[in-house]
């Protein structure tokens, strides 16, 4: 333990410790049984430790007796560090003289617990030290101190092999009885309480209603009905069950979301919210929705630039105090903030926003719902339907940039647009060789718009990309407004059959170049682009169990739009698609 008063006395057993440790050396049958239970890092005294990682080596090679002990001892000079042969046989006296071969297993669990009570108290001492430090921080934030203690009291749960053990017998007995319950409940036409069913009757058949620990996107472009979607569903859920809920809005006001979840529940229109516009049936309606929604349990934060952490302490911190919290929703993801983040990269911002949520939610072991937009090469390709691609943050290039086809050959970007079928089997020859009969059914889409471009001089080479295309910048992608001069990019600089060297070169200078025409091209997910010998981004979906693309339907009537909601990726189970009616008025979904 470091950073510890030196007036503090620490709890440990080191009597425990060593009648364990001979007793393993006497009867090395037994050690088999002790692995799964105790750690290397539970013995205090060094020397123990070490001992005991010694025989965890030989122990893995068949090995586990005295000699081979102290051999593997001597070899990695630690024989003399430990106390020498003498060490290893007052320990072998200690086990003899305090372990009987009666009940030795009892005695070894008891032993067992004696060190990992011990070590967990050290533990504990060691964080409160750690967290005392971090307190007397003046710039440190108190959401970040309690994410901190969170964090410490959560892996010694870890740290004990015990309290994270589980055999087969009591997974499948858990298993099975809970198979029971379920069906007798189906009997008497109960419905688990754990269900959440969102109340649209296609989507819950693909989904089988929002898992706890899930994270779920719900996705699309401005004005399409995302919070409008995710507020139906929480309507709907609160109509089925009594649960909580916390509704972190980082876009609307919090009587924006009680609007909407009165319109919803009222199936009247926002504007119609004045008393002069209601008629007495709503009028009464009205405060009957509005009673009956004071008594659920439903918290609402839109505090401005909420950051990631800002979230989780909240959301652990309601969890703690209500002990009903079964649903969260954010809306929405881009506009959360990274606090003390070292990358700048805004797509690695988000992967990490992503991950700490689905952390969150496996934590809380609730579903987590965030929302979050789409970019815009759905709106410019031929097939309009959504896929998990929309979700990037790209970039794009100049449209008279060449595309390396292969070792010898390059590729006008004109002539991809103009000759998609024949050169589409090309650049997947390229990038995947081996693989083509199994990927040549992938489709290399693009587009074209007006950008402003920038001029990249590497080396004796010029690139020209748009402000946020990306560059491999020594450990990381880096996008084209964040690179500044001196900065590396990596460039292939000789190509001789299948040999390709790849070296960092400098960035001379980046400069605008105009006004220009460029394009945008959409590749496979694992795919990377050379263009100019210069390797550039193909960036990858967000990390969630499950995402929802909402996008318009052609066919829609006057008063209703028909929105398609496609899963596009499902953990749980089958991806598919499926129609709900939209009345933008009323902000209500239905099902059709």
């Amino acid at each position: 333990m470091q950073n510890i008063n030196l007036d503090l006395f620490l709890p440990q057993n080191y009597i425990a410790e060593e009648i364990l440790l001979g007793t393993i050396l006497i009867n090395p049958m037994i050690f088999p049984q002790i692995i799964p239970y105790l750690k290397q890092e539970s013995f205090f005294l060094e020397c123990h430790e070490l001992i005991y990682k010694s025989l965890i080596i030989i122990y893995r090679d068949g090995k586990i007796d005295i000699l081979h002990l102290l051999y593997t001892l001597n070899r990695s000079e630690k024989l003399d560090h430990i106390g020498g042969v003498y060490k290893i046989m007052e320990l072998m006296r200690q086990g003899h003289l305090f372990m009987s071969s009666i009940n030795m297993s009892v005695y070894v669990q008891q032993l067992i617990i004696l060190i990992n009570n011990s070590y967990m108290k050290r533990l504990m001492i060691q964080y409160g030290y750690n967290i005392v430090r971090l307190a007397s921080i003046e710039s440190f934030k108190s959401h970040h101190l309690y994410n901190t203690a969170s964090d410490y009291l959560e892996s010694t749960v870890h740290k004990i092999p015990k309290e994270n053990l589980s055999t087969f017998r009591d997974i499948l007995g858990d298993l099975l009885i809970e198979f029971k319950n379920h069906y007798s409940d189906l009997e008497q036409d109960f419905v688990p309480r754990s269900e959440i069913l969102s109340g649209f009757h296609e989507i819950d058949e693909l989904m089988k209603g929002l898992q706890d620990g899930d994270l779920i996107v719900v996705a699309g472009r401005p004005s399409i009905g995302k919070t409008s979607f995710v507020i139906n569903i929480a309507y709907n859920i609160l109509s089925s069950a009594n649960l909580g809920l916390c509704f972190f809005s980082l876009e609307m006001s919090k009587i924006q979301i009680v609007y909407k979840f009165i319109a919803v529940a009222c199936k009247i229109s926002l504007q119609s919210f004045s008393l002069n516009q209601l008629t007495v049936d709503q009028q009464h309606n009205f405060k009957s929705i509005c009673n009956s929604l004071m008594n659920s349990n439903i918290y609402i934060n839109d505090s401005p630039n909420m950051s990631v952490d800002y979230i989780e302490y909240t959301s652990k911190l309601l969890f703690k105090e209500t002990r009903n919290i079964q649903l969260i929703i954010i809306d929405y993801l881009q506009l959360i903030q990274v606090e003390n983040f070292t990358n700048n990269v805004r797509a690695q911002e988000l992967a990490y926003i992503t991950r700490k949520l689905k952390l969150l939610a496996q934590y809380l072991y609730i579903p987590i719902i965030v929302l979050s937009q789409l970019n815009r090469s759905i709106e410019t390709r031929l097939n309009k339907n959504p896929l998990l691609s929309d979700l990037r943050e790209s970039g794009c290039l100049i449209s008279y940039l060449l595309l390396n086809i292969d070792l010898y050959n390059s590729l006008h970007s004109h002539s991809l647009y103009k000759n998609q079928t024949s050169i589409k089997y090309s650049l997947i020859k390229l990038f995947y060789n081996d693989y083509l009969s199994q990927l040549s059914s992938y489709c290399i889409n693009w587009k074209f718009i007006l950008q402003y471009s920038f001029n990249i001089n590497i080396y004796n080479y010029v690139l020209s990309l748009t402000h946020n295309h990306k560059l491999y910048n020594k450990l990381c992608w880096t996008k084209n407004n964040q690179l500044l001069e001196e900065d590396c990019a990596i460039m292939n600089t000789f190509l001789f059959y299948s040999n390709i060297y790849l070296e960092y070169k400098l960035i001379r200078y980046i400069k605008c170049l105009k006004y220009v025409q460029v394009f945008d091209i959409q590749e496979p997910n694992y795919l990377s682009l050379l263009c100019n010998y210069i390797i550039l981004h193909n960036s990858i979906e967000q990390d969630a169990d499950i995402v929802m693309i909402l996008s318009q339907s052609n066919d829609h009537l006057d008063l209703f739009k028909t929105v398609d909601i496609t899963l596009c990726k499902n953990r749980n189970g089958p991806t598919g698609v499926c129609k709900l009616l939209f009345t933008p008025e009323k902000n209500l979904f239905s099902n059709i």
